[in-house]
């Protein structure tokens, strides 16, 4: 109760300040008084009494109802008393909306708009007895409201919806982002609209709201609806700062160009804002898919090196066994057919061997994890035999430490061996170069980059069969770029060489 109170008490004296400069402001704005209550102090409260608990709400109306009944008295307008029950009825509306004022900002600005309106109508029809200008009420309601009330919003989303740090010495070590640049920026933007209002002579008064149209574009391109509402509300300075009404049409066109630019910056920036969630979504959904994927592909590659363990272990020592039996066979008995028939036990036993053996080559490269990807690479290139075909092939390596090879994933490494297994095959078989060049670059990410001066391909050839266009796939569920193309500039040629050929294979790919 004593923090309640205490709570109160200052809420009360800090909000009677507010709402006391907004309705001066509100006043040299309208030049009507009562007007100026129903201008900026209403939409104020109506703000507050959104985002507030109701336990607070006698503190936040009374307050109100007292500097209202305090000026009728000082400026001996009673009939000013009247504007108190549109304060009154405006009590089960906020009630009403307050149910309703949850979710996600889209659903509380609806809240807020549909609000703004109700009590906007409450309002005129609280001053319809005194007040003959009740188009100008409605404007000044509907106004203030869309000015003010989402502006709470914000504040109170500022301060109640983000994650604080504790104040304790290691908040230091997070660096303060503050973008002197485009406070500056903006900041000149304002200024030059506010030398517009003033000095611009009356024959382009004119065109000058139109140029207070160019901060709130451009806040709302960057900010989205809350950036978009900023800007109105620093223009909305600068219109007030450099007129005061001297007649009622003057303040309407005012009031009218202050509450479409408001209504149209916040209905810019949502529509910004929503196609901004909407390709935030996309890059999280297809992250998430690029994720899943290099989870398959490594689950794929432990279960392909499992499975050739287990044959290499299982198979293996079962066809020695075999060979043994039948060499013990050979010995011992001396029929024919029996020696035959152990023969031929081993001569099928030495080909199941063979056959076991290139398929675990092609389930995982047990070169791989015995020597490494690049002792690999030049056991590939030794075994394939391009020196007897007059082939010069030459491997480059960019890497930017000594161990970056050996950090790589077993996924990336397969990866990379099977790419230049199937590229070197088909380059041996088809492309009819003598000279093939490979480069690795290891760095921030992996490149790889296969280059011949053979007679080039059709990259849709290629991709017909199941090496390359698996390789593809791979290369794509691993998060990175798959290129083949015909005709790329070899090397070892002019870039001005009219009858360029050969084949260019390049591979990114991101370090797992």
């Amino acid at each position: 109760m004593h923090r309640y109170l205490i709570n109160s008490f200052c809420g009360g004296i800090l909000f009677s300040c507010w709402w006391f400069c907004l309705w001066v402001i509100a006043y040299y704005f309208v030049n009507d008084s009562e007007l100026a209550i129903l201008f900026f102090p209403f939409a104020l409260r109506l703000g507050i009494a959104l985002h507030i608990p109701k336990r607070y709400w006698p503190t936040l109306y009374g307050t109100e109802w007292l500097l209202t009944i305090g000026l009728a008295l000082l400026m001996r307008q009673p009939q000013w008393l009247t504007v108190l029950t549109a304060s009154i009825a405006s009590l089960p509306i906020v009630w009403v909306a307050c149910r309703y004022y949850h979710g996600n900002q889209w659903q509380r600005l609806v809240v807020m708009a549909m609000v703004i309106a109700v009590t906007s109508i409450v309002n005129v029809i609280s001053v319809i007895n005194h007040n003959p200008v009740l188009p100008l009420a409605l404007l000044v309601s509907l106004t203030g409201g869309v000015m003010l009330v989402p502006l709470c919003y914000l504040v109170w989303h500022y301060l109640f919806q983000n994650v604080w740090l504790p104040l304790t010495a290691n908040v230091i070590v997070y660096p303060l982002r503050f973008r002197l640049h485009q406070v500056i920026f903006y900041g000149l933007l304002f200024i030059l609209n506010i030398f517009l209002q003033i000095w611009l002579p009356n024959e382009l008064r004119y065109f000058a709201p139109f140029c207070l149209v160019i901060p709130i574009i451009l806040l709302a391109f960057r900010y989205g609806w809350q950036g978009a509402l900023l800007g109105t509300l620093l223009n909305s300075i600068a219109l007030i700062a450099a007129r005061s009404g001297v007649s009622n049409l003057e303040i309407t066109d005012l009031l009218l160009s202050l509450l479409v630019q408001t209504l149209t910056g916040i209905m810019l920036g949502m529509a910004v804002q929503r196609q901004r969630d909407l390709n935030r979504q996309l890059k999280k959904e297809l992250y998430r898919n690029h994720c899943l994927s290099r989870q398959l592909v490594k689950a794929e590659e432990s279960v392909k090196q499992e499975i050739a363990r287990e044959l290499h272990d299982e198979i293996g020592q079962n066809i020695t066994a075999i060979r043994t039996q039948a060499n013990i066979i050979q010995r011992i008995e001396a029929v024919p057919a029996s020696v035959q028939c152990a023969k031929t036990i081993e001569l099928l036993s030495l080909n199941i061997y063979d056959t076991t053996k290139m398929l675990l080559s092609r389930l995982r490269p047990k070169i791989l994890d015995d020597l490494g990807l690049k002792e690999a690479v030049d056991q590939l290139l030794r075994d394939m035999e391009f020196a007897a075909h007059g082939i010069a092939v030459k491997t480059y390596w960019e890497v930017d430490s000594d161990t970056a090879i050996e950090q790589l994933s077993d996924a990336t490494k397969a990866t990379l061996y099977r790419l230049c297994q199937e590229a070197l095959n088909n380059a041996l078989k088809y492309a009819k170069a003598d000279n093939i060049e490979l480069h690795f670059s290891i760095q921030d990410r992996i490149c790889l980059v296969i280059n011949d001066n053979g007679i080039g391909c059709q990259a849709e050839d290629y991709m017909k069969g199941y090496g390359l266009r698996g390789m593809r796939e791979r290369v794509q569920a691993l998060g990175g770029h798959f290129t083949l193309c015909n005709g790329q500039p070899y090397s070892g040629k002019s870039q001005d060489d009219s009858a360029l050929t050969g084949t260019n294979l390049s591979i990114i790919l991101p370090r797992l």
